[in-house]
């Protein structure tokens, strides 16, 4: 695992071997997901419940984004 900087890029780029990366894809599986899907049914229920708070509904998203995220993550991990 490594920092990387290409020039003319605005950030550093992290690179992982490939067991770094299925590691990673393992912990992120099997912890991170059921973490944050767990957040993201409170709130979706309690938006379709219609009492969510303008707070609420934006922790809904959140939280719909970083499991589509984590689900990405999988997915290309497996190709």
């Amino acid at each position: 695992m490594k920092w990387t900087h290409d020039p003319g890029e605005p950030f550093p780029v992290l690179a992982l071997n490939q067991n770094e990366a299925r590691m990673l894809t393992e912990i992120i599986a099997q912890h991170a997901r059921s973490n944050i899907r767990k957040k993201y049914e409170k709130y979706k229920d309690i938006h379709e419940s219609g009492e969510a708070t303008v707070r609420q509904q934006d922790l809904m998203f959140k939280y719909e984004n970083q499991l589509k995220l984590i689900d990405n993550i999988i997915l290309y991990s497996k190709q």
